[in-house]
């Protein structure tokens, strides 16, 4: 198992699904959980401070979007054990600049995950850095 909780934040229920099975399937984790708002999975590592979570961060969500959860989590001092990578359709240049920014994002992948891209994922330093 792993030692760290891998949070997965999409408001799309289907792409969400689609991604804990990837995500069991790669072996990165096997009880990934679930969040279809970025507000709900601030709350989570608000009351689980001292866990350590590798967050796949939608960019486009109602309410909560990518960036204010990633603007949450660095004003709230929240980041020390998370590492997040961006999971999203947008190939914008901006939105790839803009998460470069971010000290806890570690990577910027494109939908949907696939198992080559969260082996290449498990790859990283980043992430070691969690475990």
């Amino acid at each position: 198992m792993s030692r760290f909780e891998t949070l997965i934040v999409d408001d799309d229920r289907i792409i969400t699904m689609l991604h804990q099975r990837m995500v069991i399937k790669s072996g990165l984790h096997q009880e990934p959980r679930l969040f279809y708002s970025g507000q709900d999975a601030l709350n989570f590592i608000r009351n689980n401070r001292n866990d350590r979570y590798l967050v796949l961060l939608d960019i486009n969500m109602p309410v909560v979007s990518g960036w204010d959860f990633l603007d949450t989590l660095c004003a709230e001092n929240l980041t020390e054990h998370v590492r997040v990578a961006m999971v999203t359709s947008s190939v914008d240049a901006a939105d790839m600049a803009r998460a470069q920014m971010y000290s806890v994002v570690f990577d910027y992948i494109d939908k949907p995950l696939t198992l080559k891209k969260l082996d290449d994922l498990q790859q990283s330093d980043q992430l070691a850095s969690i475990m």
